[in-house]
Order: structure tokens, then sequence, then C-alpha cells
């Protein structure tokens, strides 16, 4: 089974745009998805960054829809509108782009949510502004089987 990316960490952007990877994320990347990434924003809440491998994964369930879906031009313009492949250097600092920032309202101050096979980067100010809203309730448990 491979590592799953869990928890969650508070970060910074620094001048040059960079995040620097909190270690409980860097080494689970770094140790079972190598440290190329892609990075997007297929909602306007915040960024979506996925190891290359599950993004290429995600890439071909897309592809099989045919050329000419819709659905399948409309996603795929979305990320790559919004995309970039990033290296994650060696002192784990990934590069996040002007306009991916900006699309998200990112200024500064960042947390990353792990999703398992991904990392959701929220703005700051935002997740303060959800407290309370994700909260489940008891069918949202049974839904789920817990």
């Amino acid at each position: 089974m491979a590592t799953r990316l869990r928890g969650h960490a508070e970060a910074r952007i620094d001048e040059k745009g960079r995040l620097k990877m909190p270690s409980i994320f860097k080494k689970n990347l770094e140790s079972t998805y190598g440290s190329t990434l892609f990075v997007t924003a297929l909602t306007d809440e915040y960024l979506q960054i996925y190891p290359i491998q599950v993004w290429e994964e995600i890439e071909a369930r897309v592809n099989a829809l045919g050329a000419m879906h819709p659905l399948k031009r409309k996603f795929l313009t979305r990320a790559n509108r919004c995309g970039a492949e990033v290296e994650m250097d060696t002192q784990g600092r990934v590069s996040i782009k002007p306009n991916q920032r900006g699309q998200v309202g990112i200024t500064q101050d960042v947390v990353l949510i792990g999703c398992t096979d991904h990392i959701e980067l929220w703005p700051g100010e935002s997740m303060a502004e959800l407290d309370g809203e994700d909260d489940f309730s008891a069918e949202d448990f049974m839904t789920l089987g817990i």
C-alpha cells in the first residue's frame, strides 16, 4: 500500500513564492512519489498539490471520456490554465506561481491538509472562515460507514 498523505500543517509562502513543504508531507512525498508535483486550482477556494504519478492517473481517467467530451475539455482547460508541473527542491521548497496564489487568495500564511493521495493548500484566512462549516452529521457518518 502506498504511503498516505495525512494530517495538516501551517506554513508560509516566502517572498519568492515558494512553499517549504512541512516535514510530515515532504518525507512521504519523496519516499513514495519523488519530487515532481502538479499544482493546480480546480476550485477557487484552495490549490491542490498532486504527486505527478497521481495526477497522471487522473488524466488517464479523464482522457478515457473521449476527445470531444465537453466535461473532459472543461476539466483539462481549468486544470491546466491554473496548473503547473513543479519540482520540490532538495530543501523541500515548491514554487507556487503568482496566478495560482491569486486564483485562491493566498497571500502568505497557508494551511496544508493531507487528502490521502494529494494535499490541499488553503489560504490561512480561509480556514478560520470554515470553522463549523465542516461539521459532520450522524447521517454523514452513516453514509461513510463510520
